[in-house]
């Protein structure tokens, strides 16, 4: 990863274009959307930039570049054609530690605005790092056609309910389980079908019925070949995404352990330094495990494939906990 994926509250903040053309037009109109003050620095500027400015969505300087031009700003765009402008925008930015980001210059960059698919409030961004712009958009384009439109609707509504929901379902289990019920429901179709309406109603309905009695899921996932990433299965994924804990062999693949949850808690299958299967199937090691494991929780525990499974399941079962496979 050569890039940080970073999103950016732009709202009421300054920011510069500089260059008058079509592309810092269309440049423009996305700020302008973000909800950012945009002042645009060009000596000569389309049509739609000059009128723009005259009904105050935004400010024109029809002057040269200076770096005075970006003192106050939060963020810096460089969309002239000329790369030796855009150089010196880019220069003046880093002197002021301003993030800058050069159209189709990634050497000059120091920030990428990637392809973008918009459901707002949820957003999805694509970047191959300035390195292949093509295949960034077609990869958007294909998002774009597994996404309906009405996906924003759903968002929004997650969204404008947010506090009732963290009151209904304090625990974050049961928050959690709350929302997959949700997205596994008619809900989303009902939004999709042009129904918002009959969804609002089905959404009520569900934020006023009881979670069901919680049990904790453990997750096995045998692992026949440390390296092969590829080799995971959606389920395995899912499970992965979901984890509120992930129980792994040292040696796997940093690769596999980044398809976790991001706060899951992550715990190395090490005893002493050595991973043998015996030392991993005796009581002492998994009943304080189990005994601190909370109901809703879901646990993954990565296992190598070529070890039986019928004993540790035996194990989880003896201390009240059910576990299954990937």
């Amino acid at each position: 990863m050569n890039v940080f994926p970073l999103f950016f509250n732009l709202t009421g903040k300054v920011v510069v274009v500089v260059g008058g053309g079509t592309v810092a037009e269309r440049k423009v109109r996305l700020l302008l959307r973000a909800g950012a003050r945009v002042t645009v620095v060009a000596p000569e500027q389309t049509p739609w930039l000059r009128a723009s400015a005259q009904a105050g969505a935004l400010t024109s300087l029809f002057s040269s570049f200076v770096a005075d031009h970006i003192r106050h700003a939060w963020l810096v765009i460089a969309a002239t054609g000329r790369r030796e402008i855009n150089r010196s925008v880019a220069q003046a930015a880093e002197a002021l530690h301003l993030p800058c980001n050069v159209v189709d210059d990634g050497e000059l960059s120091t920030v990428q605005v990637p392809a973008m698919v918009d459901r707002s409030p949820l957003m999805i961004a694509i970047s191959s790092a300035g390195s292949a712009p093509v295949l960034a958009r077609r990869v958007r384009e294909w998002i774009e056609s597994e996404l309906p439109e009405s996906l924003g609707q759903l968002a929004g509504l997650l969204a404008r309910r947010r506090a009732e929901i963290k009151q209904a379902f304090p625990e974050p289990h049961t928050r959690r389980q709350f929302f997959d019920s949700v997205l596994d429901s008619p809900i989303p179709d009902l939004f999709a079908q042009g129904k918002p309406e009959q969804a609002r109603t089905a959404f009520e309905t569900a934020l006023k019925e009881e979670v069901p009695p919680q049990t904790i899921v453990v997750t096995i996932l045998p692992i026949a070949d440390l390296d092969a990433v590829d080799l995971l299965t959606l389920r395995a994924l899912r499970k992965l995404n979901q984890a509120d804990w992930v129980l792994y062999l040292p040696l796997i693949l940093p690769a596999i352990l980044e398809k976790a949850r991001r706060d899951a808690r992550l715990m190395p299958l090490d005893q002493g330094g050595v991973v043998l299967q015996e030392t991993l199937l005796n009581q002492d090691f998994w009943a304080p495990l189990c005994r601190s494991w909370s109901p809703g929780e879901r646990i993954v525990i990565t296992w190598k494939a070529s070890w039986p499974v019928q004993p540790l399941l035996d194990l989880l079962r003896h201390h009240g906990v059910q576990g299954e496979l990937a």
